[in-house]
């Protein structure tokens, strides 16, 4: 005895059928492809590229002061320092006046406003 079984689809159907399933594949690729900007806790480098995509303009030098002074929150894990995304959000916030930076950018330097 023969269990095969066959189904007559139309062709609309079936393509149909198909682009659902390509579209799903291809939603989880792009996601998996996708920069994890947003991921909790980054490098310097993650840092100054989060702050500086964000227009907090802010020099590497800069950056490493403001650690050392303890003005911006981090996190050391070994020799290397860590921020948390969502606090560099916060401090970023907190150096806004009326909606202007507290500092500017000027031929690569950012600067303090007096």
């Amino acid at each position: 005895m023969d269990n095969t079984s066959f189904v007559i689809l139309p062709v609309e159907k079936v393509r149909e059928m198909i682009e659902i399933a390509v579209s799903g594949c291809l939603d989880k690729v792009l996601a998996a492809l996708q920069p994890r900007h947003e991921s909790e806790s980054v490098d310097i480098e993650g840092a100054l590229e989060f702050l500086n995509s964000n227009g907090y303009r802010i020099a590497k030098g800069q950056l490493y002061k403001e650690t050392s002074a303890g003005n911006i929150p981090y996190h050391k894990f070994g020799h290397r320092l860590h921020f948390k995304i969502s606090e560099l959000r916060e401090w970023a916030e907190t150096r806004l006046v009326n909606g202007n930076s507290v500092g500017y950018y000027c031929n690569g330097k950012f600067n303090k406003r007096r």
